[in-house]
């Protein structure tokens, strides 16, 4: 009984451990992804940008903050190409998170496509493209090492858009915060 009583109380310790250690990480987690929301909304609003917009609605781990870049900012329809004002946009996106590179670890750039249409194959290499794209940019003239970039065409395999295609055509940045987020 006596041992019984010892390993029930040792279960609820380390569980309260645990739940403590995730709920603090939880909260550094958000304290720096609102900072960095509110710093780029800022910088995009200084120099007349249409903002990217953050996507709370994918099932992505503790810690990350995923970045949305519609088309319309970022490529000539069809192609990897750069719109005339999406490398200043991208420039700028880079600036603010590359002052909070003591808060996160990685950089995951995803491109994305249209969903295929009946008969239509998926544009895997139109997505990979978009993505390498902006990496090229941020190691270039943004100063993020590549080294903490990796990048995935994700093709139109997650439309967040039902009735819009073109919607669907998007670069997605997820932000990776390191546990010691200040």
């Amino acid at each position: 009984m006596a041992f019984t009583m010892v390993m029930v109380m040792t279960l609820i310790a380390v569980l309260v451990v645990l739940y403590g250690r995730i709920g603090w990480d939880s909260i550094q987690y958000k304290k720096a992804q609102a900072q960095v929301e509110r710093e780029v909304k800022d910088a995009y609003a200084q120099n007349n940008l249409k903002a990217p917009y953050v996507n709370r609605g994918r099932n992505d781990p503790p810690g990350a903050q995923r970045w949305v870049f519609n088309q319309q900012n970022l490529f000539t329809p069809g192609t990897a190409r750069l719109t005339v004002n999406s490398r200043r946009a991208l420039l700028e996106f880079a600036r603010v998170v590359r002052e909070h590179d003591d808060q996160w670890r990685r950089l995951r750039i995803e491109g994305h496509t249209r969903p295929p249409r009946p008969g239509e194959a998926d544009n895997w290499q139109l997505s990979a493209a978009r993505a390498e794209m902006v990496t090229r940019v941020f190691s270039g003239a943004g100063h993020i090492p590549a080294y903490k970039m990796a990048i995935a065409g994700r093709a139109g395999q997650n439309p967040i858009f039902k009735a819009s295609q073109t919607g669907n055509e998007r670069v997605e940045i997820l932000i990776e915060y390191a546990n010691s987020a200040k």
